[in-house]
């Protein structure tokens, strides 16, 4: 693993140690979220920042862990191991540069998807790790805040395209990915440019590590239609596993086991229903 590839997992276990220790230090309350609000009270800052810095959805800032190390009473030792972990995980990420195009959700899957030994997509659209530049372009003349901004199509596609290295630039890893026929049939960008973005996905379906499939209109309404889902799976025992499911306004994610089960029987449910992509004829 590159050690930009390790600043996102470091981010995730200085989080996990650090939601440890506080639910030990307040392991006397019954109520598991008002700890958070004393924890933020006592170290200054928003409980959403301490959440999402338990959550490793941010770079942790050292000043704030170690006083929170010091309010949750943890040994030198202890402490002084994850601030270690701290300034690892304070390496910059290739995305930090096209910040303003990346909402804020979007950059923990950046982060995971680069180190996932698994991932499993399901959408109904092309997902972003697949698009060709001339498809996300044709996404891109949609937004109604890049209007005057030209540039913003290059930098999306340069996006994509770092996505696409990160996934499928490996052979490590396994992807599975699951798209609604419609994704294949809606004229994003008109008929060459779906023409270019169909040929380039069966380009990806031909790699060992990466499976295609295609939930065909014959199947009629099925989960998919409820939204698309990300699960990212790791061998490390330590690195739990995690679901990302995205709406217009928002992106979430858990760990919760039972969210996990529930769209792992979703994904293999549809899996039954679809059909390989090189068997696929519109």
């Amino acid at each position: 693993m590159t050690q930009k590839a390790s600043a996102a997992t470091q981010r995730r276990s200085v989080g996990r140690q650090l939601r440890a220790a506080r639910e030990e230090c307040f392991s006397d309350r019954a109520d598991k979220e008002l700890p958070v609000a004393d924890a933020a009270a006592a170290l200054r800052v928003n409980p959403r920042t301490i959440r999402r810095l338990e959550n490793g959805e941010v770079k942790p800032n050292y000043t704030l862990v170690e006083s929170a190390c010091r309010l949750y009473g943890l040994a030198p030792e202890k402490t002084a191991r994850i601030l270690e972990m701290v300034d690892q995980a304070d390496e910059d990420e290739w995305h930090e540069k096209y910040g303003q195009d990346i909402a804020p959700w979007l950059v923990q899957l950046l982060d995971l998807e680069a180190v996932a030994d698994r991932i499993h997509i399901v959408e109904s659209l092309v997902p972003g790790v697949c698009q060709t530049p001339a498809y996300a372009a044709a996404l891109a003349v949609k937004s109604p805040k890049r209007v005057d901004d030209p540039d913003y199509a290059r930098r999306l596609a340069a996006i994509r395209g770092q996505r696409a290295q990160n996934v499928f630039g490996r052979t490590e890893n396994c992807v599975t990915l699951l798209l609604d026929e419609a994704a294949l049939l809606r004229q994003v960008g008109g008929p060459k440019v779906m023409a270019e973005q169909v040929a380039h996905l069966r380009e990806l379906d031909t790699k060992p590590n990466v499976s295609i499939h295609v939930l065909p209109f014959a199947s009629g309404a099925t989960a998919a239609h409820k939204g698309g889902v990300t699960i990212l799976e790791f061998n490390d025992s330590k690195e739990p596993d995690i679901a990302y499911v995205e709406t217009y306004l928002s992106g979430h994610y858990s760990v919760k086991p039972s969210m996990l089960v529930e769209l792992r029987v979703r994904c293999a449910s549809l899996l039954t229903q679809a059909i390989q992509l090189k068997e696929y004829t519109p």
